[in-house]
C-alpha cells in the first residue's frame, strides 16, 4: 500500500490482534473500505481510511475514551496527512503552514532507513517559519519513516491517540 493515512502501533507480535481491534473500532465508527497492511517491522501497521485522518482521530478518541480498557492491542494511532519518498520530505514539508507566532517541534520515527534524524531536522527547521519549542510546542511536525517512504503530519499533541496515556488519564482522575 503506497498511500496510507494512519499508522497504528502495537506491542510486538500482536499485529493480527491489533488489526482485528482496529477493524472493530472502524466498524463502530461506521467506516467501510478500510485497508490495513502489516509492515515488515514488528508492531507497525499502516492503514488507509476513506476519511480525513484528523477527523478519524477525533471520532475514534471519543469512542476509546468511553472505555480505554476495551482496547488491549492498539498502542497508538497516528494521523498521516501526506506520504512521499524520503528524498522528497523537504519539498512536501514546504506545504505545511504553521500559524504566525506559533511554536513547533519535529518528531521523527524511522524504521529501516539509515538517514540521520539530525539531517532531516536541520532541513525542516531551515524552511519552516516558526519558533522551535521542544517542551510545549503548539504544533508537531511528525515524520514516520518506513524504509524509503515517509508519512508526514502537521498536528497537535492531542491528535495522536495513545491508549496507554488515555488509560493513565482515567486512572488519575479516579484517584483524585
Amino acid at each position: 500500500m503506497r498511500e496510507f493515512n494512519l499508522i497504528i502501533t502495537s506491542k510486538r507480535r500482536n499485529e493480527i490482534r491489533c488489526e482485528k481491534e482496529f477493524l472493530v473500532l472502524s466498524n463502530i465508527l461506521g467506516l467501510e473500505d478500510v485497508e490495513i497492511e502489516r509492515t515488515k517491522f514488528s508492531g507497525v501497521i499502516i492503514c488507509k481510511v476513506n476519511e480525513d485522518p484528523l477527523n478519524f482521530i477525533k471520532k475514534a478518541k471519543k469512542v476509546i475514551e468511553e472505555d480505554p480498557w476495551s482496547f488491549r492491542y492498539i498502542q497508538r494511532i497516528i494521523p498521516i496527512q501526506k506520504v512521499c519518498e524520503v528524498s522528497k520530505i523537504k519539498e512536501v514539508i514546504k506545504d505545511f503552514q504553521i500559524p504566525k507566532d506559533s511554536t513547533f517541534k519535529v518528531i521523527i520515527n524511522k524504521r529501516g532507513c539509515d538517514i540521520r534524524k539530525e539531517e532531516i531536522i536541520k532541513e525542516i527547521i531551515s524552511i519552516i517559519n516558526g519558533k522551535v519549542n521542544l517542551e510545549n510546542p503548539d504544533y508537531i511536525i511528525n515524520i514516520e519513516i518506513i524504509e524509503n517512504i515517509a508519512g508526514l503530519s502537521l498536528i497537535k499533541e492531542e491528535d495522536i491517540i495513545s491508549i496507554p496515556k488515555l488509560q493513565e488519564k482515567v486512572l488519575s482522575s479516579e484517584i483524585e
